[in-house]
């Protein structure tokens, strides 16, 4: 979090850091006497909790300890001694009732200076400390008088370094009224794909995660909605959670019958400059189904955030050369050629019970267009009000971070709803063996790899201004994940809602540009976007709990 969270952020830096350090600790009281033994892992309303080598929660009065141990305590766990500063009293951390409310901490650096969670965190040093940062260096006064400059202070300025330039942006949930008392919270949902879509693009400072924010709105009845003042929004944004830039807004379903329906507002608006910059706004827009304001307008918005239509000429005109230049990834796109009456590049089943091609799905010949093939797909009220209607492509090979265009022309009935997904899947080894059919599908190999989706790009095509007449699409998608590596992809058409067909025909996947290597370098590999514990500190916990287990074991022998 920002400015209110930030000392929990401090504790997770310090527990981070200096972790190697805190392990197995004898606590003692004013006499000596050893109390506990274990690691440091908070000050909280007048007890420390620490870990035992056993690897269960322990809590120690902090009065009953001596008073070396409480200066570790108050420090976070670490002696700060060759910092000279005040620190908060006991009754100021960790003895707090639980009925007080906490005021936010007064920064004192100037508020103009781009910050990273950490630099903030580090922050709440009192008033009269002499941490302080003066152009580009941290600085801190030592003991003899003498400017010196301490492990925290240097990753205190590799931070500053590391986020300078960037903005900090906080997203409030959307006000949702039809839903309020439901189990869906679209409000909710909203601002989580904010904060995911941020939080998987980078270049901007954001919340820890959307809990702070709600805990922060609820404590401080912030409820923010299209109707709310510029002026009330940037007291929020900016003094509230000191940040520079908010996201906010209302859906709202039309008619609580039909599910999709909704009228949609939303405001991104940059704080940091004054008047306030409107980067992007829509105002009660209608849709015609829920997936069109992700689609449209959630796209939209993250592309004027990042600015991504100043393109520059060069990055153009390399895109559209290897649209030009490369292969066609899509085996069949055209459906000019068959294999046992089945499409070349197409499964050899369709929907969901995987049915045979030829009734819901199959090649016709273009009565407008002589020795031209398409594919069609048929079905009536039962399956489209059901399960609908999904038919799968081969495989094609897929890059990590690298940008693809998918291009093709589809045709369709009034009423019927169609999607077009580009799904993206990674390998993992599994017990099960694999099945001939999924050996000869190309789903899985011979050593009893699995796959797994893991990225997915989705086109909406629903009532189109021209019902039954061809229409080009083209998208452009870039596969990620936190913890797996896309590497193949399937084209998934999709269709269903009411009785009718939907035709397509020449699928062009391209890559037209190369995988960012800067970021597959750099990547830090975590299950989800929902955690920021990473693998890597995950396999570790389990290593050191098992080492603690293993050693308890020992002792009772």
């Amino acid at each position: 979090m920002f400015r209110l969270l930030l000392p929990f952020v401090l504790l997770q830096f310090y527990g981070l850091v200096f972790a190697a350090d805190l392990a197995q600790r004898e606590w003692k009281d004013v006499s000596g006497k050893v109390l506990a033994k274990g690691e440091f892992v908070s000050l909280m309303d007048g007890d420390v909790c620490i870990m035992t080598p056993e690897g269960t929660g322990k809590t120690i009065p902090f009065e009953k300890l001596s008073a070396e141990d409480q200066k570790f305590a108050q420090n976070n766990g670490e002696d700060l001694s060759n910092i000279k500063g005040v620190l908060p009293k006991p009754e100021e951390i960790g003895t707090q009732k639980p009925s007080e409310r906490q005021t936010p901490p007064t920064s004192v650096l100037p508020v103009s200076i781009p910050q990273s969670p950490i630099l903030s965190a580090l922050q709440l040093t009192q008033q009269n400390s002499d941490l302080e940062i003066i152009g580009n260096d941290v600085i801190t006064e030592a003991e003899d008088g003498n400017e010196a400059r301490g492990d925290i202070q240097v990753k205190v300025k590799d931070e500053k370094e590391k986020y300078a330039g960037q903005k900090r942006v906080v997203m409030f949930d959307f006000e949702s009224l039809w839903d309020a008392e439901l189990p869906t919270d679209y409000g909710g949902i909203m601002s989580n794909m904010f904060w995911m879509k941020l939080n998987r693009e980078k270049g901007f400072i954001i919340p820890e995660s959307m809990i702070d924010v709600r805990n922060i709105c609820e404590t401080y009845k912030i409820k923010p909605n299209p109707a709310t003042p510029l002026e009330k929004m940037k007291e929020y944004v900016t003094k509230t959670f000191n940040a520079d830039i908010g996201i906010w807004g209302k859906i709202e379903r039309v008619n609580k019958e039909v599910m999709e329906i909704y009228d949609f507002w939303l405001k991104v608006v940059d704080f940091s400059v004054d008047p306030p910059k409107i980067i992007y706004e829509v105002n009660q827009v209608r849709t015609e189904a829920v997936a069109e304001v992700t689609g449209i307008y959630v796209r939209a918005a993250v592309e004027k955030l990042y600015n991504k239509q100043a393109r520059t000429a060069a990055e153009k005109m390399e895109m559209e050369t290897n649209w030009a230049k490369n292969p066609n990834l899509m085996e069949g796109g055209d459906f000019e050629k068959v294999s046992n009456k089945i499409p070349v590049g197409w499964e050899n089943r369709c929907a969901q019970h995987r049915e045979p091609i030829g009734r819901l799905v199959k090649r016709v010949e273009d009565p407008d267009k002589q020795g031209n093939h398409f594919l069609r797909t048929e079905f009536d009220a039962g399956i489209a009000e059901g399960f609908g209607l999904m038919y799968y492509s081969k495989p094609f090979p897929i890059e990590e971070t690298a940008t693809y265009r998918i291009d093709y022309r589809i045709r369709k009935s009034k009423g019927v709803k169609a999607i077009v997904f580009i799904k993206c899947y990674d390998t993992m080894d599994t017990m099960f063996k694999p099945t001939a059919e999924a050996l000869k599908e190309g789903f899985t190999d011979k050593l009893g790899q699995q796959t797994r989706e893991v990225y997915r790009s989705q086109q909406n095509h629903w009532d189109m201004d021209h019902p039954n007449e061809w229409v080009q699409h083209s998208q452009e998608f870039t596969p990620r994940h936190t913890k797996y590596s896309p590497k193949f992809g399937r084209v998934m058409i999709f269709s269903y809602y009411t009785a009718g067909s939907v035709d397509y025909d020449d699928f062009v996947l391209k890559k037209v540009k190369n995988a960012n290597q800067e970021e597959l370098r750099t990547k830090v590999k975590r299950h989800s976007l929902d955690t920021k514990v990473t693998l890597q500190e995950m396999e570790e916990n389990e290593r050191r709990g098992l080492e603690a287990t293993k050693e308890v074991q020992r002792e009772r022998k």
